[in-house]
């Protein structure tokens, strides 16, 4: 009896010196000890780079985001909506390509000057046009028409006309028209669609991100769960040697095998639990030959970052990145500068329509009477209201204003989300902390009960208690890193780093 009674004082020593050694700050060799293997934990590293890779193992984290950004199809698929907005602006510049008209027909008509009597015509005709986009227009034509003054058409000399002209519009239609500004707002469309690309990739990969934290967390508690079991089913050959001996009642032989069907059963569960989180992370593991299978529990990453707060010029630097960077206040912007341009128009479209021409050629071949001109103005203006362009101004100018609130507010919702995250980083840090001080006391008093344990002075039924309330810490643990990968990752998202 002299050794037991030496070892619990022992024992006791030791419980009542960690009792006395608590502390509200987790040191590096608190991190470390939880990190030992002989200690049965989860893998805690002091990482303190900004990089999540995780384990070099499997699927790291950087891994993952490569394969969203390059095969992901709902990315693949909101990447070929912004192509489409570079098919459209090719589709609006067709507006200012030259344009080719040519006419050639024959008619048996009655003569205009001899009643009763018909009258063979010849017509043909070509025109080339080029509008640009200052809205000036030139063109070239060419006419045959080898009849006398009793067709319809205006006779040519034998070798026909050749001409050459320009229109251009003094007022409306000058450097802004309705062609003009559909290809400017097509143009404005291209990088439009970036950002509204840009904004999908974000979600989906912070939600890809969210997901692989949930995963790797998964097979940390599976972890857990697996050790639990294991010391269950390593002490019932001790306790049976102690029955046998007369040391130990024989009912701890049956307590210890209930135990360990209470712990195969959280084993089952944390096994689905990691199916579960397998099954969710497939949707977003794609190669360009299709989805990929969900590498298997013995190549899962560790929780080897860890924690540490942000500081407070971290997240200023953060809310000037998010408001710099965010697809949100760009898309914005570039919207604000579609209606700009509808308003342009719709003033432009008060002025009075009002185009010079002038065209110079000349008639050859024979009956063919040499150089042609014809010059003039065509005007048009509305004589009251011009209720179109008032509308569409005001219209415009509604919308400019809309943009212009739209962007407050989304400033403001950009710096509160940036600061909401950043509580969420440095409370679960915190969390993190705690948890990982009580990790390491549930650990010592365990391992004192074991101790006791030993030397007669406990019951398994307490010895259990007390590795299912350490187990259960590391869980919480667990959850509580998870919880900050996750922010870190959302961290990331809303300052466009991901």
């Amino acid at each position: 009896m002299r050794p037991r009674f030496k070892l619990l004082v022992l024992t006791a020593g030791c419980m009542l010196l960690c009792a006395g050694q608590v502390s509200l700050q987790v040191s590096a060799q608190d991190i470390q000890q939880i990190d030992q293997p002989e200690l049965r934990g989860i893998s805690l590293g002091l990482d303190k780079f900004a990089s999540l890779n995780g384990s070099k193992k499997g699927l790291t984290f950087e891994k993952l985001l490569e394969l969203v950004n390059r095969n992901y199809p709902k990315l693949l698929s909101a990447d070929a909506e912004r192509r489409i907005a570079s098919a459209k602006r090719l589709e609006k510049a067709g507006s200012f390509d030259p344009v080719l008209n040519h006419i050639s027909e024959y008619l048996r008509l009655q003569d205009t000057v001899d009643a009763g009597k018909a009258k063979d015509a010849i017509h043909n005709e070509s025109r080339l046009e080029l509008l640009t986009r200052s809205g000036i227009k030139v063109f070239a034509g060419a006419r045959l028409n080898p009849n006398d003054t009793k067709t319809p058409f205006l006779p040519t000399g034998k070798s026909g006309e050749y001409s050459a002209g320009i229109s251009v519009p003094i007022f409306r239609g000058f450097r802004i028209n309705e062609k003009t500004a559909s290809e400017q707002q097509a143009k404005l469309g291209e990088p439009l669609a970036a950002q509204i690309f840009g904004a999908n990739r974000l979600e989906v990969l912070f939600k890809a991100a969210a997901t692989y934290w949930e995963w790797v967390g998964a097979k940390a508690r599976y972890d857990v769960s697996r050790n639990l079991l294991k010391i269950a089913v390593d002490r019932v050959d001790q306790i049976k040697e102690r029955v046998n001996a007369g040391d130990a009642p024989s009912l701890d032989i049956a307590e210890s095998e209930q135990e360990i069907h209470r712990r195969e059963a959280s084993l089952v569960k944390a096994d689905r639990d990691f199916q579960k989180g397998s099954i969710a992370l497939s949707l977003f593991l794609w190669t360009e030959s299709g989805p990929v299978n969900v590498p298997p529990l013995s190549e899962v990453p560790g929780l080897d970052f860890a924690p540490k707060t942000i500081t407070e010029s971290e997240q200023a630097d953060g809310k000037r990145l998010a408001l710099s960077l965010r697809p949100e206040l760009k898309r914005i912007n570039y919207e604000r500068e579609q209606a700009k341009v509808e308003l342009r128009l719709a003033e432009n479209l008060l002025l009075p329509l009002t185009d010079l021409f002038a065209v110079q050629g000349a008639d050859t071949g024979p009956q063919g009477i040499g150089p042609v001109v014809r010059g003039g103005l065509n005007f048009s203006w509305p004589i009251t209201g011009q209720r179109t362009a008032r509308g569409q101004i005001e219209a415009a100018k509604l919308k400019i204003q809309k943009l212009t609130l739209d962007e407050k507010f989304e400033k403001q919702r950009i710096e509160m989300e940036v600061a909401d995250v950043v509580s969420a980083i440095n409370t679960t840090c915190d969390k993190y902390n705690a948890a990982v001080l009580e990790v390491k006391k549930a650990r010592e008093v365990e391992h004192g009960e074991r101790l006791r344990f030993g030397v007669g002075d406990s019951t398994v039924f307490l010895v259990n208690q007390r590795e299912r309330f350490t187990a259960e810490a590391e869980l919480r643990m667990v959850e509580t890193h998870v919880e900050y990968l996750q922010a870190i990752s959302a961290f990331k998202a809303v300052t466009c780093k991901l």
